[in-house]
């Protein structure tokens, strides 16, 4: 015999089955109008050097593309919560509907109970330049062997053209051409002022790879500016699209040179070997690299100093022979007996104010680079040794792992070997005065 309370509770359940059973096609209507992602793919615009993925806020739809993008004619990738997308009254498919998005553009969401939404998609720029290199797809490999190509430059949405010409370029750098993202050099086949700097056919792009605010180069360059170095390089941020991808945002860069607005000495001839003209200019550097450098060499001391000019292919052993002489001269003179006489001692090769601007520029950013790789240049007629320019600080501002914690630390302690040319200076007491009264007046006026 069953229960009573048993009946009923078969009577419920069937009762709620029923009344969930609905007939096909009463179903309720679907609100859902939003847009849950909206892109731009290689896969589907070709042109592009990577994928735009837009940020959705709101009912406005933001995306960021390089300068110089053609957006006129672009196929965005989208997914809705279920509404139907059109624009302009024309349905609208993700990965194949065109449209043009030099100016922003109204996309409609009808939800499936009829209610719409509208989203204004907007495409703008970087704000930054972008460089245009092309090699034909010839892969960059080398620091030694450039290969050709064409340059173009682009700024602003409508891609104003800033620049295009014929170029070369190839690998650079000692230690960062080791990493993922590559510095490269770039030769042009005539002088050009690129981003309103000065006219040059040798460009550096500083990858700044090792460095992730991309700043501490333009930091030191500013300080230098500041403290009044004769020559520092100029900068200017961009992105660069090598071969139609992508390389990433770097640092375009006066090359470091002899010339009427870098380092502004005499040049010299292939074939000068006598004085007065041999005896100037030259541009090297102390260089912990050296070995790697067509040509350089070493004091009596083994500081390794490469010569960057003469042009490796254009010096000739007179002059090779003339500059590492003169070095040695003031080294020993530097560690002489009487090496701080100030009219005998090393002072009579070596230009004290320009080496301590080069110092605190270095010490301040806190470069442990900074006797590894210092520049200095010597001119023509002039028995005087001068340092700079700032150069190489992706490391600096507590960016060396390998020492530590240096946030409290000098450089001239911390810093990397070689340091015992600035140990020998800062034994003299006229030296470390002159520093003292230097940082004094620029921790005011700079």
């Amino acid at each position: 015999m069953i229960k009573k309370t048993g009946v009923t509770g078969w009577l419920f359940i069937f009762c709620l089955l029923s009344s969930c059973s609905k007939k096909p096609g009463t179903e309720t209507p679907s609100n859902g109008k939003v847009f849950s992602r909206f892109e731009f793919k290689i896969s589907h615009n070709s042109f592009l050097p990577q994928d735009i993925i837009a940020e959705i806020q709101g009912d406005t739809i933001y995306a960021i593309a390089f300068s110089g993008t053609d957006l006129a004619a672009m196929k965005p990738s989208f997914s809705t919560d279920g509404g139907a997308v059109a624009v302009g009254g024309q349905q609208q498919v993700s990965d194949q509907s065109v449209q043009n998005f030099l100016a922003p553009v109204t996309y409609t969401v009808t939800a499936g109970d009829g209610s719409v939404k509208q989203f204004i998609v907007k495409i703008t720029t970087t704000n930054l330049p972008v460089l245009y290199i092309s090699t034909n797809n010839v892969p960059v490999e080398s620091k030694e062997n450039y290969i050709g190509g064409y340059l173009k430059i682009k700024e602003k949405i409508s891609g104003d053209s800033l620049y295009g010409g014929v170029m070369e370029i190839r690998g650079r750098g000692n230690s960062t051409w080791n990493m993922p993202k590559k510095p490269y050099k770039i030769k042009l086949d005539k002088k050009a002022g690129l981003l309103g700097m000065n006219e040059n056919k040798q460009w550096v792009l500083l990858a700044s790879y090792a460095d992730k605010s991309l700043l501490r180069n333009e930091t030191g360059f500013e300080l230098s500016r500041r403290l009044g170095l004769a020559f520092t390089p100029a900068g200017k941020f961009v992105d660069v699209i090598l071969n139609g991808t992508y390389a990433g945002n770097y640092q375009l860069v006066e090359q470091i040179d002899v010339g009427k607005n870098k380092i502004n000495i005499a040049e010299q001839d292939a074939a000068t070997t006598t004085m007065p003209d041999i005896s100037g200019g030259y541009l090297v550097e102390l260089d912990g690299f050296a070995l790697s450098e067509a040509v350089y060499f070493n004091t009596a001391r083994n500081m390794m100093i490469s010569v960057h000019y003469p042009d490796d292919d254009e010096i000739n052993a007179a002059q090779r022979n003339y500059i590492g002489s003169y070095f040695n001269t003031f080294e020993t003179s530097l560690f002489a007996g009487n090496f701080d006489h100030p009219v005998t001692g090393y002072k009579k090769y070596f230009d004290i104010n320009s080496y301590i601007n080069f110092y605190l520029v270095n010490e301040i950013i806190g470069n442990p680079d900074i006797f590894w790789s210092t520049y200095m240049y010597k001119a023509r007629s002039n028995d005087t040794i001068y340092t700079g320019p700032v150069w190489d600080m992706d490391i600096a501002a507590n960016n060396d792992n390998r020492l530590g914690d240096v946030v409290n630390k000098l450089m001239l302690d911390a810093a990397h070997e070689p340091r015992q040319w600035i140990n020998r200076l800062m034994e003299d007491k006229a030296f470390r005065n002159r520093i003292r009264a230097r940082w004094n007046e620029i921790k005011i006026t700079s």
